[in-house]
């Protein structure tokens, strides 16, 4: 057996079904097509050996694999498109274009969004020790799938593929007599691009066959998309097979964002609460630094209200996604949303890439209905809008998800991002700043961990920026730093964050920054923090802490 395994680390899979115009399409393709796979691996060897001819090896491997329609393991997923104009010059009148005027066509592009790899598994093909150095060879060269906002990571498994809740395994339709590929039309079907069984070479992935023995083996040939497009719609030794979705789809493994209807949705009040954890996966065309989690944030928050709003009518208010108007039932503070931007891959710590939301009071279905209604978020100067896709929702935080509020203990936690002090810590300003008595950084946050409901006994290690004892830690470029002065009283390694504003016509300008400090926290025993983020702007995704896992 041999089996493939796709990461896609901005957690979106863009491609189009191959040979189907863009225009009339309703969904990305899904799941990735082994056709496409193959292309990929062929793709990744003529990457290792520049303006060397297809090896033995390669032809063997690469036909071995087309000759059977592998098993697709794939997870929850979300479909959706982000559209872009693209000047054309063609259209435009002489009038138009010596006036620097152009028509623009609009261009639609179909992705899907999710956090689970893709697992490729063929039974009958044995990973035997020839095939290991030929694809340890290939697959650090598979840099990108589909288009090249497609950024992933492709290894290759073991002969045990891991068995995961979250993974469904997608089945090819075959004629249980001649095992011959079939085309189904079912709710719980979906159409493939495959290699033939029956009918594929290896040359099939890259010219046609009619052409073939025309070609100067010593040179690249035609792409193939061009040579098709005027000879013939499909590469020979390709088919279209239906493949069975996992047990329960779609409703079980697709997240659709509900229809906008103008009926009046009853205020949250009085409707039951049916979620608590909500994971967005942040789509933008570049990635997104760290020092923009609390204006990412807040415009999310402010989004979503207005949303609730809307369609809630005006005298609706939200206590889950505001915050404010607490209800009598309620018992303590940080009970409403958190909203917390972050990335999922952990060698990029200084990008943003998913939203995690939770929520201890819980949303109604009206409340989720607002936030999934997100369309848009402007950061920066808002050349580059963030498109939020729901990718993930529950009643409790999933497994293995690092926002874990008090279901991950560990002994050690560790800012990922700046926790900055509920009250000012200093007097004066920063070049000649003097520490309040009692309240500096260390005791504050072991103050809001006593408020928390902790009370194992631990020691708070402030981290220097830029020293050896940050692992973690973003790099010292994703935040603004501050000079502080030196000595005993030293604000040391710390950074001037943006913070979260409240919409009070009083609040002063310069309160807009504040001073953070990431922190290493070591507990006597393995404590489960009840909130996962702590100090001011909490709520928006500072003062973040999760687990420290050391080697």
């Amino acid at each position: 057996m041999l089996a493939l395994q796709l990461k896609f680390p901005w957690g979106r899979y863009y491609a189009h079904p191959w040979g189907i115009n863009p225009v009339r399409l309703r969904d990305a393709e899904w799941p990735p097509s082994p056709w496409r796979l193959l292309r990929a691996l062929a793709s990744g060897w003529f990457r290792a050996h520049p303006g060397e001819t297809p090896s033995q090896e390669l032809r063997t491997l690469i036909e071995d694999l087309g000759r059977e329609l592998p098993d697709i393991a794939i997870g929850p997923v979300a479909f959706s498109q982000t559209v872009h104009w693209q000047p054309n010059f063609g259209e435009a009148d002489a009038e138009d274009k010596a006036a620097a005027r152009y028509k623009r066509t609009r261009h639609e592009n179909h992705f899907a969004a999710t956090a689970s790899p893709v697992i490729f598994r063929w039974d009958a093909v044995p990973l035997d020790d020839s095939l290991r150095p030929l694809l340890a060879e290939i697959v650090p060269h598979v840099t990108y799938f589909g288009r090249a906002e497609s950024l992933c990571k492709l290894c290759l498994l073991g002969e045990e593929v891991p068995e995961t809740a979250n993974l469904g395994w997608c089945k090819p339709c075959v004629d249980t007599s001649s095992n011959a590929p079939l085309r189904r039309i079912a709710e719980n079907c979906r159409d493939v691009f495959c290699a033939d069984p029956g009918d594929f070479q290896v040359a099939d992935l890259w010219s046609r066959r009619s052409g073939r023995a025309e070609l100067n083996p010593n040179l690249a040939p035609p792409h193939l998309v061009d040579d098709l497009l005027s000879h013939q719609p499909l590469p020979d030794g390709a088919r279209w097979v239906s493949y069975q979705m996992p047990e329960g789809w779609p409703g079980k493994w697709v997240v659709r964002v509900p229809r906008i209807t103008r009926r009046k949705m009853i205020t949250s009040s009085s409707q039951p609460r049916v979620a608590h954890y909500l994971r967005f996966s942040l789509q933008c065309r570049i990635p997104i630094p760290i020092k923009f989690t609390v204006p990412l944030a807040e415009r999310f928050r402010a989004a979503a209200i207005g949303l609730f709003t809307k369609v809630s009518g005006n005298t609706a208010t939200s206590f889950a996604l505001s915050g404010h108007d607490k209800p009598s039932n309620v018992e303590g503070d940080h009970q409403h949303a958190f909203y917390l931007p972050l990335g999922a891959n952990p060698g990029q710590p200084g990008l943003l890439n998913e939203l995690h939301i939770w929520c201890p009071y819980g949303f109604t279905q009206s409340e989720i209905e607002a936030l999934m209604r997100v369309q848009q978020l402007n950061w920066g100067g808002g050349d580059y809008p963030v498109r939020p896709v729901m990718v993930a929702i529950g009643d409790s935080i999933p497994e293995g998800s690092v926002i874990a509020a008090g279901q991950l203990s560990s002994r050690v936690w560790q800012s990922r991002t700046p926790f900055v002090p509920p009250r000012y810590f200093y007097r004066g300003n920063l070049h000649r700043a003097q520490l309040k008595v009692k309240d500096t950084p260390e005791h504050q946050l072991a103050q809001c961990l006593r408020q928390a409901g902790i009370a194992t006994p631990g020691e708070i290690r402030r981290l220097a920026i830029g020293g050896g004892s940050q692992r973690s830690l973003p790099p010292l470029s994703a935040w603004d730093i501050v000079r502080a002065p030196e000595g005993e009283d030293s604000i040391a390694a710390n950074v001037a964050t943006a913070v979260h504003t409240p919409s009070d016509p009083g609040t002063r300008p310069d309160n807009i920054r504040r001073i953070g400090l990431f922190f290493e926290i070591e507990f006597d025993n393995p404590v489960a923090l009840p909130l996962p983020a702590l100090g001011h702007s909490s709520h928006f995704g500072l003062g973040l802490f999760l687990p420290e896992r050391r080697e």
